[in-house]
């Protein structure tokens, strides 16, 4: 798996937008936090050509639900089927 930086740089390569954040509530934008109240942080995953974020990247309920490792199979995926190296 590459860096943050370098997902970041492959996948702005192919149109697509990585940003890192708080997980949010989706129904009144409310940070989710666990017991200790610390913050849950996931990446989203923006669409240039649409303007919209990738379905999966956020559900019903949650934004920022990507793990680093799901941006880069995501990533991956598209140079792949695009017959590009990745």
């Amino acid at each position: 798996m590459y860096s943050e930086k370098t997902i970041r740089r492959k996948a702005n390569e192919i149109g697509f937008v990585v940003s890192r954040g708080f997980q949010h509530y989706l129904y009144n934008g409310a940070v989710v936090k666990d017991y200790y109240g610390v913050a849950y942080t996931g990446y989203v995953v923006e669409d240039m050509t649409t303007g919209y974020y990738v379905w999966g990247c956020y559900d019903q309920c949650f934004d920022h639900i990507w793990t680093i490792e799901d941006v880069d199979e995501f990533i991956r995926g598209k140079y792949e089927r695009a017959g590009m190296n990745y």
